[in-house]
């Protein structure tokens, strides 16, 4: 990630200086959970309601950190994703409706038909770009304040 060049403001712009890697890293994280959010809140307003409201609900999203000498952020949203809540429907049919299926039959041979894909998890998350660029940059701008106080106390 890059640094930006920020001047004008003395006080601002020292405090940006002292900011180490582990503050810029927060920033990020803020960033990227923000846009994760707006990704699940479209989602869940694309998704196909059913007599259960199952598949709506079995919506998630799951931000990870992995330390070690390698760190990685991962951000994930999407059908049966994230941790499972009490009181959260379960929707084991979930994939089948998203990725859709070929012919099935039953053991006897009868055909019992295919589910077409419904792509909308994939169309949300494109309508949904403007929205989670303008969450990521609100919440970075929050991050980054919340840091430069931090650094103005030291």
């Amino acid at each position: 990630m890059g640094r930006a060049v920020i001047t004008g403001d003395g006080q601002l712009e020292l405090a940006l200086t002292r900011l180490a890697d582990k503050s810029a890293d927060r920033v990020a994280s803020a960033a990227i959970r923000g846009g994760l959010g707006e990704i699940r809140k479209a989602q869940r307003k694309a998704a196909p309601v059913g007599e259960t409201k199952a598949l709506k609900e079995s919506i998630g999203s799951r931000f990870e950190k992995k330390r070690g000498r390698s760190p990685k952020v991962t951000a994930k949203a999407g059908i049966n994703v994230g941790k499972r809540k009490a009181g959260r429907t379960v929707a084991p049919h979930a994939h089948l409706v998203g990725l859709g299926t070929g012919k099935r039959f039953l053991k006897s041979g009868k055909s019992v038909g295919r589910m077409p894909a419904n792509n909308f998890i994939s169309v949300a998350t494109l309508a949904s770009q403007s929205k989670q660029k303008a969450a990521m940059s609100r919440r970075a701008a929050r991050a980054l304040e919340r840091e430069a106080q931090k650094a103005r106390k030291r």
